[in-house]
């Protein structure tokens, strides 16, 4: 991984997401996140507030006062987790961040024509997403 990879993910990083199980991850969801964890993910992954707001099913309104220091919802912070593992596996992947978030916006034959971005504010659509970065790390590709 690279070092500017490394001091970017260290700079928006989650409680321990990558290193904790299935139930870690429900009881970090349950306690909330802080909403600022959501505005260095955002920055990480180099997304707008209104994306970042439309992926956490937030509305913009609501999304820019939860970024201070309130914790967001069970079910935005659960999205935020899971976008944040998923943002690991693409800078893994990819071996930089700058190459992940040009995919990120990139529409693929793949997915009928979407952008991944397109599909994160779901949990299918994240969950394909996901996949698809395992399928290009282990290099099958259709």
């Amino acid at each position: 991984m690279s070092t500017e990879s490394q001091s970017v993910r260290r700079a928006a990083s989650l409680p321990a997401v990558g290193s904790v199980g299935p139930y870690g991850l429900i009881e970090q969801a349950r306690e909330g996140i802080p909403g600022q964890k959501a505005h260095d993910l955002a920055h990480r992954l180099e997304l707008t507030d209104q994306e970042m707001a439309r992926i956490l099913t937030l509305s913009l309104r609501t999304y820019h006062r939860r970024k201070g220091n309130e914790n967001l919802g069970l079910v935005a912070s659960e999205r935020l987790l899971l976008l944040h593992r998923l943002a690991d596996h693409g800078v893994e992947v990819f071996e930089d961040a700058g190459k992940f978030n040009r995919w990120l916006r990139r529409p693929l034959q793949i997915l009928d024509g979407h952008a991944p971005l397109d599909l994160l504010d779901t949990s299918t659509g994240l969950g394909m997403v996901d996949t698809l970065l395992g399928r290009l790390e282990y290099g099958v590709f259709s």
